[in-house]
């Protein structure tokens, strides 16, 4: 069996994050998104994944290239055009053939799913396909399943309004398909998988759902994905990680779940946690506080910051008492100096050097 990750998107809603890599390549606890899903796969004995792949698709050939560090192997597909999720399906039956049943798993979906089960079910079910759904608490922004009593979708409505849902179980973007849904492809491009197929396998009867109900996180916006991070700590290191190699002073105060990973150094006097992941090779100077925020790899912040819910890019230096409040989001190799405030949901682009205190809540720093 083989499996096709969908990791071509502009990722437009994580910017300033995904404006230097691609969001397949964010990292969940310093791993990044497609690593989990290779596992997840290879623990269903998956071992033959095709990446559909566009922007920016040579930072993904050049993490992962052929699979074989990760025990798979990996085959890529570029669009030359933006397809949708739906058209790669096509493009690839064209390049490669598809002529068994095959898995579909978006490339920004954290998910710790059994897929052995999922296939079981799909083969009890005898179906052209079968979606993944997922409880959610706003219906709004995905697409809406309703089961009959044999688990047969018989109602799909694509981000309906929230007091319109007929339902709150959500497609959560890992599908089962057999060959014959890709004649249910339109041949225009692009075409989406909620809006040009899953309606017409509702109508024809042949789409199941399996309910899943564990760990799951589409990384749509910077809330999300700081989100899936705090939730997948809480899930796998409930009473906290720290890398054996990590340097923390004896008077730091680590209030646990953190993680903290390879090579950190965390200096005299700072207080760190609950739910920060600190990514490898961090430098958190003395008399810092950190809580409920991602540090990614190879930033430095410097004495007496404070950080708070927030997200910090790769390599960046933060200055000395600079305060970073709730709802920030800094993207890579971005440089503040000494003594700055940065307002609630304030956004800074890569590669800034920001010498000024951010006054105005959400402001976008070009």
């Amino acid at each position: 069996m083989k499996a096709i990750t969908l990791a071509g998107g502009f990722s437009t809603r994580l910017r300033p994050l995904t404006l230097t890599k691609p969001k397949p390549l964010l990292t969940v606890l310093g791993k990044p998104l497609l690593e989990w899903i290779i596992n997840m796969l290879k623990q269903a004995n998956i071992n033959e994944i095709i990446f559909s792949v566009r922007y920016l698709s040579h930072a993904i050939k050049s993490r992962f290239g052929s699979g074989i560090d990760y025990g798979v192997n990996i085959e890529y597909v570029e669009e030359d055009k933006p397809l949708g999720d739906a058209g790669p399906l096509k493009l690839i039956s064209e390049k490669i053939g598809i002529d068994t049943t095959f898995i579909v798993v978006y490339g920004d979906v954290f998910c710790d799913i059994d897929l052995t089960r999922v296939v079981e079910f799909h083969r009890r079910k005898g179906g052209l396909a079968t979606i993944v759904l997922t409880e959610v608490d706003d219906p709004s922004r995905y697409g809406i399943a309703v089961l009959d009593e044999d688990s047969r979708i018989t109602k799909f409505i694509e981000k309906p309004r929230r007091e319109e849902a007929p339902s709150k179980l959500a497609n959560a973007g890992i599908y089962v398909f057999e060959p014959e849904v890709l004649k249910y492809i339109p041949e225009k491009t692009p075409s989406k998988l909620g809006k040009d197929v899953i309606p017409r396998l509702v109508k024809d009867g042949v789409v199941y759902g399996y309910v899943y109900r564990g760990i799951w996180g589409d990384i749509g916006v910077p809330e999300d994905y700081l989100k899936i991070n705090i939730e997948v700590l809480k899930k796998y290191y409930p009473n906290g990680y720290i890398h054996s190699s990590a340097k923390i002073d004896d008077d730091v105060e680590i209030i646990h779940p953190v993680f903290i990973d390879r090579d950190v150094q965390v200096s005299k006097g700072s207080v760190i946690g609950p739910y920060c992941i600190i990514e490898g090779n961090v430098r958190i100077r003395g008399f810092t506080r950190i809580r409920e925020s991602l540090i990614q790899v190879g930033t430095t912040i410097e004495y007496g910051t404070l950080v708070v819910k927030s997200i910090i890019g790769e390599k960046c230096h933060i200055g000395k008492w600079v305060r970073v409040d709730e709802g920030v989001v800094i993207g890579d190799e971005v440089v503040v100096a000494d003594e700055v405030y940065i307002a609630r949901r304030a956004k800074i682009l890569p590669f800034k050097e920001v010498d000024e205190s951010i006054h105005s809540e959400g402001k976008i720093i070009l």
